[in-house]
């Protein structure tokens, strides 16, 4: 049995099965004793199935094309929802560690900023030097509003971090829109494949069979042998 045969099952079930008993059937036929006859046949089963094997082998070239077109656009897709995401994470990050060491700085700074007033309280309450204290408390709002300056240049910077161009969840959302629009594409190849098999699928009585009861039917010959129950006789065969 070939590598077509063998893989391939048209219309739920082994159609390759029945190939003997249709052989079993069409020659042991005395019609078929005419050479004339045998040989038409014979070439036209012969490119009967040709076609079909010629049909099915283009069928799996459009399969694995369908295959190589999911797995790239995947692929493609994938890479730029990663650098995304990747992205977005990198800019969170730079923002969040600097914005980290600069409160960290702010903090110690206050303290350094209140150890300063109650050392200058203390001095004031010794010797009631009233310009020594306003100058320390003067240099302390000077610096109160420098980290003021710093702390909003943080919250800005924070901002970005809040509302960026383009955050995880638009990341996802652009991936799941992308792949979509590819799967249109997918779906469109899919049903080739299936359009493909149906066409592949024949139910139908062959032609020649059709003719052939006619041929029998305008000769008349079918009433010599219309009271003959022949289902019995050909099932038991």
């Amino acid at each position: 049995m070939s590598s077509v045969s063998k893989r391939i099952k048209l219309c739920g079930f082994d159609t390759l099965s029945m190939v003997p008993k249709i052989e079993k059937i069409v020659f042991s036929t005395n019609y078929l004793k005419h050479d004339n006859y045998l040989a038409d046949l014979g070439l036209s089963m012969s490119r009967s199935v040709k076609s079909a094997k010629s049909s099915i082998k283009e069928i799996y070239a459009l399969m694995d094309s369908l295959q190589e077109t999911v797995k790239n656009d995947i692929k493609s897709n994938l890479s730029s929802f990663d650098e995304s995401l990747r992205t977005r994470l990198s800019n969170a990050e730079n923002v969040i560690i600097e914005s980290s060491r600069a409160r960290e700085a702010m903090v110690a700074g206050i303290i350094g900023m209140r150890k300063s007033i109650d050392k200058a309280q203390r001095k004031f309450s010794r010797n009631n030097n009233i310009e020594d204290l306003r100058l320390t408390l003067l240099d302390v709002a000077k610096d109160i509003s420098r980290l003021r300056i710093a702390n909003e240049n943080i919250s800005e910077s924070i901002k970005t971090v809040l509302n960026p161009n383009m955050s995880a969840v638009e990341g996802v959302e652009r991936f799941a829109f992308d792949i979509q629009r590819f799967a249109a594409t997918w779906e469109r190849i899919g049903r080739e494949i299936d359009q493909g098999i149906s066409d592949l699928c024949d139910d139908q009585d062959p032609s020649e069979l059709v003719d052939l009861e006619n041929y029998i039917s305008k000769q008349g010959y079918d009433k010599l042998i219309s009271n003959q129950d022949l289902s019995e006789e050909v099932e038991s065969e």
